[in-house]
């Protein structure tokens, strides 16, 4: 298994030779995104997940229902992000669009929600 630089390095290369062929938009681009913010995430990185991260929600309306819980989770992973770099505006925002899609998929009482008020109320 390669090591976590060489796999984000591997990302950016492919990003970048797609890029000259498929637009941020495409399902394959988006993708290699998400691998590149996870491999972030690992090498404790929350600029470069934020960076990939803010890439990937403009795209995920146009690949999943409205109130899909990837496009929630994707919500969720950005507003820790934000309150990780004390971007608590931002951070709320993105929980307040992440507790939206939960409420109609999950229902206004489920504990995710619960745990998630509790969560913003703490920052």
């Amino acid at each position: 298994m390669a090591p976590p630089g060489e796999l984000l390095e591997m990302c950016e290369q492919s990003l970048e030779e797609m890029g000259s062929v498929f637009d941020d938009a495409n399902v394959y681009m988006v993708h290699v995104m998400y691998q590149a913010m996870g491999v972030c995430l690992y090498m404790e990185d929350p600029e470069g997940a934020l960076g990939y991260g803010e890439k990937i929600i403009k795209h995920y309306s146009k690949f999943y229902p409205p109130f899909s819980l990837n496009v929630s989770s994707m919500y969720l992973k950005l507003g820790r992000l934000y309150m990780g770099l004390e971007r608590h505006s931002a951070g709320v925002s993105a929980f307040k669009k992440a507790m939206a899609i939960m409420e109609v998929a999950h229902g206004k009482d489920h504990f995710y929600l619960t745990e998630l008020r509790k969560e913003m109320g703490q920052k």
